[in-house]
């Protein structure tokens, strides 16, 4: 909750090499004001949070000698700031990004726009590239496109070569490149076909051609269109199911977690969803590189920065306005060419009310789309009912949470689901027929809920009826989507935000902060993968390689009763796990574990989320001496697959005492335990680890099929695992 200055140091020596280059200190991204000086010599100074910023500073470098690069970045609030928005949204201040240090030839290439469309038989390339030349000469540049993948005419390669175009010294121009490609598949969430585009810029001198400049893009060729009240792919209608999703990891805060990132897109996508709204701000690039890859549709979105509170004064929403050019700008410049992103948003809840401030959108809209014409551009309204301003946006994007107030906020006891239904249907028609070519996406809809409560307004079984009822108003012809608030709880202070009073994570997820699903995540799965007519059946193709310990899977026991009783051998007991335990758990782990690494991080993201609950849940084996030896938790998930289940989590034996019959003990030890609290258990193992499979077998645990490839999974083990339970299955 800190909100003022920090202030970064570090020391470097470029090499003497770079004395006659272009070097460029470039900033992936901070919050929210930075200074910069090299040698005590200013050299940059931005108001950009979440964005690329470079600089030149060669002038400022002394190469071969130690140089000071000093940043100050400030977070307390300035005119045009939303109030509290670095403490709210985003409390974290600093270099939350990359930082990167480089040389050029001082003839570049700057802004690239790439635009691959599919036509018949193939694609269309159209690509702008911004050249600057600060040599002291005039020369002859060019640029030229190597597409590397693509299936013309049996070969893996095709060149591309623009014409040569003169610069003279210190000018700029932009050089162009346009071709069509035959044989190229098209980008879509069924097929997000990729291809390698390798950018060159060279200079043309005595008929030879040397590259000076290089970079590599990976393209997909796919069109977007709003028309005629439908959202259109490649030209035919599509329905967005998605989710909401800020780049926060319990594990790194605001820092880069592509480990996160992609658990969380993958799951989204095995969840139904085509389409996800990276909100508020923009997100690292490397998640638009996983959508990319993954075949996820994207709405990037400028930062939640300007003229939100009502009392602004005009002079600070002029202010705010012009750093939201800047910043949509840089946004688009930086993600352009990333087939994913289908739409620009230029704000999120801003209060239209005020004249000024529905002007300012309009005129961002415009920006947008004057920066970018191929992609949508629009802005996210809460005030669609009464002040709906899409005169200017491709796409009509609405917020609305009508279950909320009455239940969680207990306005209206007895509250009727099907007036939440009402609201969405008659609200979008209402919408509908004052923009009747607009399709409408509802960019955030949704509701609150703990992980573990039932039977109360907080519950997931409400949060799930929410989400339900509310989908179920969403069908409309001129609806072309519905993107539910949100994927997983985030961080919010309770300095700017409470909720019940003293949270600091806002829990409108359908997963914890620790990724633990709720109940309302397998409601909106099923309603999702309904609507995009997923199957729910095992899939075949397409499996995943397996880890180290080979393919993850479930096992359940249906029943608690007739459990078998082990006692454990003379010179060992087992005694109740403490909290302030973490290192002992983590040191049998890295003990027992035999394929891969133990992190030091891991006990807390295990256990963080309800940690005093190991008090009763959490058991330590000891020797005689009071040594721990073995480890067992007889943990709960609240949802799993839609229902209360205890959970056997995280058995672990050290090496040396292999083969005593401690894990029969404990696991019997924790079965007997667990049966006071629940009535049906599971756990998840790997196909590797036989001898901890063959025990959960011996205890009456069954392969649990349902899940992806879990066939496939338990028919590999039962080729190196003699076991009557699996020999009984039809797999």
């Amino acid at each position: 909750t800190y909100e003022g200055a920090g202030w970064f140091r570090r020391w470097v020596t470029v090499p003497t090499e770079w004395d006659d280059r272009r070097v460029v200190l470039r900033f992936e991204g901070i919050n929210a004001h930075a200074r910069v000086w090299l040698n005590e010599q200013e050299v940059g100074a931005w108001d950009f949070p979440f964005l690329p910023y470079a600089m030149d500073v060669h002038r400022a470098l002394m190469p071969g000698q130690p140089t000071l690069i000093a940043v100050c970045v400030d977070n307390e609030r300035r005119p045009g700031d939303v109030p509290g928005m670095q403490r709210g949204w985003r409390n974290y201040g600093g270099i939350l990004r990359e930082v990167t240090l480089t040389a050029t030839d001082r003839c570049y290439m700057d802004r690239v726009a790439l635009t691959a469309v599919p036509q018949q038989g193939g694609g269309h390339l159209d690509l702008q590239v911004l050249v600057h030349n600060t040599r002291t000469t005039s020369d002859l540049f060019r640029i030229s496109l190597v597409i590397e993948g693509a299936e013309a005419d049996s070969r893996d390669r095709i060149e591309l070569v623009g014409a040569p175009t003169l610069l003279g010294a210190g000018t700029s121009a932009p050089l162009t490149l346009i071709g069509d490609i035959a044989g190229v598949t098209s980008w879509s969430p069924d097929c997000p076909r990729l291809y390698t585009a390798r950018l060159s810029l060279d200079v043309v001198r005595d008929g030879c051609v040397n590259a000076i400049d290089a970079r590599d893009l990976r393209i997909g060729f796919r069109t977007i269109e709003a028309r005629d009240g439908q959202l259109l792919l490649n030209g035919s209608p599509i329905y967005l199911t998605g989710f909401n999703r800020h780049e926060d990891s319990p594990r790194t805060a605001m820092r880069p977690d592509p480990q996160t990132a992609r658990h969380d897109l993958e799951a989204m996508k095995e969840a139904g969803a085509n389409f996800v709204r990276l909100c508020h701000y923009p997100h690292h690039p490397s998640e638009l590189d996983m959508c990319d890859e993954l075949g996820l549709l994207a709405m990037a979105e400028i930062p939640l920065y300007w003229w939100g509170a009502r009392d602004e004064g005009s002079e600070s929403l002029l202010v705010g306005l012009a750093v939201a050019r800047q910043q949509l700008e840089a946004l688009v410049w930086r993600d352009r060419c990333h087939p994913s992103v289908i739409s620009w948003s230029v704000s999120n809840e801003t209060h239209e009310d005020r004249e000024e401030v529905a002007a300012g959108n309009v005129e961002l809209v415009r920006l947008a789309k004057s920066l970018d014409p191929t992609r949508l551009a629009a802005h996210v309204s809460d005030h669609w009912q009464r002040y709906p301003n899409f005169e200017a946006d491709d796409l009509v994007c609405v917020n609305g949470y009508p279950s909320v107030g009455p239940l969680a906020g207990g306005l209206e006891p007895g509250y009727d689901l099907a007036q939440s239904t009402t609201f969405w249907r008659g609200g979008l028609d209402a919408l509908h027929r004052r923009y009747p070519t607009k399709p409408i996406l509802i960019t955030e809809f949704g509701y609150t809920s703990f992980c573990d409560v039932t039977d109360s307004p907080y519950g997931g079984d409400v949060h799930a009826a929410v989400l339900e009822a509310e989908f179920s108003g969403m069908q409309a012809p001129y609806v072309c989507g519905a993107t539910v608030w949100c994927w997983a709880d985030h961080a919010w202070p309770p300095a700017t935000f409470s909720f019940c009073g003293h949270l600091a994570v806002s829990p409108y997820g359908v997963l914890t902060r620790d990724r633990i699903r709720k109940l309302p995540f397998w409601t909106i799965r099923r309603l999702y993968r309904t609507r995009q007519g997923i199957a729910d059946l095992p899939r075949h193709e397409g499996r995943p390689a397996p880890s180290a310990s080979g393919y993850g899977v479930e096992m359940v026991r249906t029943t608690l009763q007739d459990i078998p009783v082990v006692t454990f051998p003379e010179g060992f007991s087992i005694r109740a796990m403490r909290p302030d335990e973490g290192g002992l758990w983590t040191d049998i782990w890295r003990d027992a574990e035999e394929f891969g690494a133990i992190e030091p991080t891991l006990f807390q993201s295990q256990f963080g989320a309800d940690i005093e609950a190991l008090r009763w849940r959490g058991y330590i084996v000891q020797d005689s001496r009071g040594v721990g030896v073995a480890t067992i938790t007889s943990w709960y998930n609240r949802a799993h697959k839609g229902q209360d289940y205890g959970q056997i989590h995280w058995v672990a034996t050290r090496r040396s005492h292999w083969g005593l019959g401690l894990g029969k003990a404990m696991l019997s030890y924790a079965l007997i335990q667990m049966a006071q609290w629940h009535e049906r258990a599971f756990l998840g193992t790997q196909t590797r680890r036989l001898a901890a499979i063959k025990l959960y077998l011996d205890f009456g645990f069954v392969p649990d099929l349902d899940g992806p490839w879990a066939r496939e999974a338990w028919r590999e083990v039962r080729e190196v695992l003699d076991h009557p339970v699996l020999s009984s299955l039809e797999l």
